[in-house]
């Protein structure tokens, strides 16, 4: 099973041929990457077993990836966007309850694929003290990964944080908590759902959308929120 589905459009084929070898080349390592995620952790990848299935050479591995976190931020750079995305296509839901719900639901769907990719992209974010720089995608990139998506070219890549704020800004608009809400601590609150919940969904052998819907009910409503029909 392929991670990233990549498709050539028409406006990818009409950009120079150099930038589209690039985004071809680069996004192929990701995808062999992640093939290594699935039995094994970040720390025993082995560089040469990337390059070699990739089948590039070491020196275009490392033109493309100077460090081998690289291949993680750059990762996490088409997670935020594919959040970005998921964010536009549910323009529709004012709800900021159900904006977050709707994001706890595609995300555990989508680790359905290989659980231990989102296990160890948190675990490598967790480890991390000092700020991450994330590479940007490329024009290139981001049509390769998102061929329909209109307007992909500039779609901020939000990530996470970005949908919380969103969805709490809307939250706050529509009256759905409190006024005397502090948004800031709420929205690190839902972060820490975010990333805490899975690793004990998987310590205890439990289902991620359900630990995670029923976490965010029982914040959302101590925090006095109001209950919000599914």
């Amino acid at each position: 099973m392929r991670h990233l589905n990549l498709e050539e459009s028409g406006r990818f084929l009409s950009l120079p041929l150099k930038e589209r070898k690039f985004a071809k080349t680069r996004l192929n390592v990701i995808e062999v990457f992640l093939e290594q995620l699935e039995c094994r952790s970040f720390e025993e990848i082995k560089i040469k077993d990337i390059y070699l299935k990739a089948q590039i050479s070491e020196p275009t591995f490392y033109n493309y990836f100077p460090e081998k976190e690289d291949m993680v931020l750059l990762f996490i750079q088409i997670w935020s966007l594919q959040v970005s995305v998921f964010a536009s296509q549910n323009k529709s839901t004012d709800s900021g309850y159900k904006l977050i719900s709707s994001l706890f639901r595609y995300t555990a769907n989508e680790s359905k694929k290989n659980p231990r990719i989102l296990l160890e992209i948190i675990s490598f974010q967790a480890k991390k003290i000092q700020t991450i720089k994330i590479p940007k995608l490329t024009l290139a990139e981001r049509l390769l990964l998102f061929p329909h998506q209109d307007e992909i070219q500039s779609l901020p890549a939000m990530g996470i944080e970005g949908l919380i704020k969103q969805a709490l800004d809307s939250a706050e608009k529509r009256g759905e908590l409190p006024s005397s809400t502090n948004w800031q601590n709420f929205g690190l609150a839902i972060a820490a759902l975010f990333f805490g919940v899975p690793v004990i969904a998987f310590q205890t052998d439990q289902g991620l959308e359900k630990l995670w819907l029923e976490s965010l009910s029982y914040l959302w409503l101590g925090a006095g929120g109001k209950k919000i029909k599914e």
